[in-house]
């Protein structure tokens, strides 16, 4: 009887089936080129102090977003594949009694400097190339 778990021929091919798949693995962590974006949110030149941008590729589908901080600026965490994005600005969504005996449901806060247009992706016109590095990328909405 063998002192082995396999008999040599299948140990040999098990080791090499596995050093085989961590070498294919390896290959797959090429990413492809990306850029970091941060940038400011104003509303006919005064920062948008609250809200929400997002940034969406129409070709891929990939999308990222970022709260806007008190003076319109904004980063967004991890870099996006590089190439072209529409961009929406939207209200932030908060938990409110609408009926005082119905639950609560998210409901938009009031936002007079971010306009309708900027909040759907069918009627904004606002857009982004996102090439590789770092990318200031700023919006001025106009009312």
């Amino acid at each position: 009887m063998s002192r082995y778990l396999f008999p040599y021929p299948v140990g040999v091919a098990l080791t090499l089936s596995v050093l085989i798949i961590s070498l294919g693995l390896s290959g797959c962590s090429h990413s492809k080129p990306a850029g970091e974006v941060s940038g400011k949110v104003t509303f006919e030149g005064n920062a948008v102090k609250e809200g929400r941008v997002t940034f969406q590729s129409q070709e891929t589908g990939i999308a990222d977003e970022a709260l806007l901080n008190s003076d319109g600026s904004f980063a967004i965490k991890k870099p996006l594949p590089v190439g072209e994005y529409q961009v929406t600005v939207n209200p932030l969504v908060v938990k409110k009694k609408v009926d005082p005996d119905g639950p609560f449901v998210g409901v938009e806060k009031e936002a007079p400097d971010i306009p309708e247009k900027y909040r759907i992706i069918g009627t904004t016109d606002l857009k982004a190339n996102v090439v590789e590095g770092k990318n200031e990328i700023n919006f001025n909405l106009k009312g």
